[in-house]
C-alpha cells in the first residue's frame, strides 16, 4: 500500500468518525425527545387524576391541587425542553448532511488522485436514506 493510499484512508477514517459521531448525536437527541414526550403524557394522566380526586380542574381556582399545579409546571418545562431539542435536532441533521457531503467530496478527490478507496463503515449510500 502506498503512502498516498494510507493518507487517503486516514482522511476517510477521520471523516467516517466525524459522520458517525454526528449520527450518534442525532440518535441521542431523538431518544431524549421521545423520553420527554412520554414523561409529558405520564404527567398529563397524573394531572387528570389529581383534578378528578379534588373535583377541581381549573388551575386558577385557589383550591386547585398543589400537586397538579406542580405537575403542570413540569409538563410545560418539558414542552420547552422538547422545543429546544427539536432545534438541536434540526442543526444536527444539517450537520449529518454536511458531513455526508464532505465524505462524498473526499471520496471523489481520492478517486481523482487515482486512489481506490474501500467502503468504510457508515459510508454506504443506503444508510443516508434513513436520515
Amino acid at each position: 500500500m502506498s503512502i498516498r493510499q494510507r493518507e487517503w484512508e486516514a482522511r476517510l477514517r477521520l471523516q467516517t468518525f466525524q459522520l458517525e459521531e454526528v449520527r450518534r448525536q442525532v440518535g441521542d437527541i431523538e431518544l431524549m425527545i421521545a423520553d420527554f414526550r412520554k414523561k409529558q403524557q405520564e404527567l398529563e394522566l397524573a394531572i387528570k387524576y389529581e383534578e378528578e380526586r379534588a373535583g377541581i380542574s381549573d388551575p386558577k381556582d385557589v383550591r386547585y391541587p398543589l400537586a397538579a399545579a406542580e405537575m403542570r409546571k413540569r409538563k410545560e418545562n418539558l414542552g420547552s425542553s422538547i422545543e429546544d431539542l427539536e432545534q438541536q435536532l434540526k442543526l444536527a441533521l444539517k450537520r449529518v448532511r454536511e458531513e455526508e457531503a464532505e465524505m462524498e467530496r473526499l471520496r471523489e478527490a481520492a478517486e481523482r488522485d487515482g486512489v481506490d478507496m474501500p467502503m468504510m463503515p457508515g459510508s454506504h449510500p443506503s444508510l443516508h436514506a434513513s436520515m
